[in-house]
């Protein structure tokens, strides 16, 4: 006679958890009771789990249960992976409900002395929360490299992301009052050809930048490609800003990251075409507590220190 063959499959885990608690209360129909399921109900799942196990946990008689030697050992396991489960569940639960653990920001490195002090003010408030800020200006790729919230110039055209501006940025050509001293002072557009150029980006054959002449409110007006050979070329804002302190050169800049005092605005009815400062999350990853409760405070706090760095100059 051959014997049937059963096909080894994955238990369920509610059978698992109901064969845990059958062995905990010693009784298949109080197990039914808390479970809220008839006592044929529990006694088919325990069966349904021996045979998908290919084994007997329990040996059964009208008066007690009993675990088999096989199904002690399993029942250890069970009981601590399903502890080890509402451990984990309660866990995560905890993420989503009290701000706590580590959140991880990009953000350009000109932006990082602003973000910097936006942030303490967070961790004083947030004791069990943690933060890692990477600046750079090489483009990130925000979920492959694990980051929580970006901070970029430009809106991110991606329906991966939800981008919320922090403000519009307004840029300008700007040079040290040393250097302006040297070197004259330029008087239209054409003059910038011989100065020198502080440059943020350029290929071999120089660097470009778009201009607006004569923007209204809004930042619209003539717009003009201005292309030329720069002096000096460095990747990022901050490097361009203190070259042009130290008297490097003439560079477009945006007008709230200029503190009062360091650089003088020439050419002051040319700008920089108009932008922003936006911050991104993803839009598919369910935000931790940590994560949620920082954007808010970034989205509340960046945009007023920026309005307060213009209006003190």
């Amino acid at each position: 006679m051959n014997a049937k063959v059963i096909p080894r499959e994955t238990p369920d885990l509610n059978d698992v958890a109901l064969f845990v608690q059958v062995v905990r209360a010693a009784s298949f129909s109080i197990a039914a009771r808390e479970h809220g399921v008839p006592v044929s109900t529990v006694s088919r799942r325990v069966a349904r789990l021996e045979a998908r196990l290919g084994t007997r946990l329990l040996e059964r008689t009208t008066r007690r249960l009993r675990l088999t030697d096989v199904g002690g050992r399993y029942f250890e396991h069970a009981e601590r992976a399903l502890d080890e489960l509402t451990e984990g569940n309660r866990h995560v639960r905890a993420l989503h409900a009290v701000p706590r653990g580590r959140v991880r920001i990009t953000a350009p490195v000109g932006v990082g002395p602003r973000l910097a002090s936006a942030i303490a003010p967070y961790l004083l408030a947030t004791p069990l929360v943690s933060i890692e800020i990477d600046l750079t200006e090489r483009r990130v790729d925000i979920l492959g490299e694990g980051f929580d919230i970006a901070i970029r110039a430009g809106a991110l055209d991606d329906g991966d992301f939800v981008a919320r501006k922090l403000f519009d940025a307004t840029r300008g050509l700007f040079a040290s009052k040393a250097y302006l001293a040297r070197r004259g002072r330029p008087k239209r557009l054409a003059d910038l050809a011989s100065h020198d150029l502080v440059a943020t980006r350029a290929s071999p054959n120089g660097a470009t930048w778009d201009l607006v002449v004569d923007p209204d409110d809004a930042g619209r007006g003539r717009r003009h490609r201005f292309a030329f050979k720069p002096r000096l070329v460095v990747n990022e804002l901050l490097a361009a800003r203190h070259a042009a302190i130290a008297g490097a050169g003439v560079t477009l800049l945006p007008t709230a990251q200029v503190e009062p005092g360091t650089l003088e605005r020439v050419l002051p009815k040319i700008a920089g075409e108009p932008g922003g400062l936006w911050l991104l999350y993803p839009a598919q990853r369910r935000l931790t507590a940590a994560a949620r409760s920082c954007i808010e405070h970034l989205l509340s706090t960046i945009p007023a220190g920026f309005s307060a760095s213009k209006s003190a100059g």
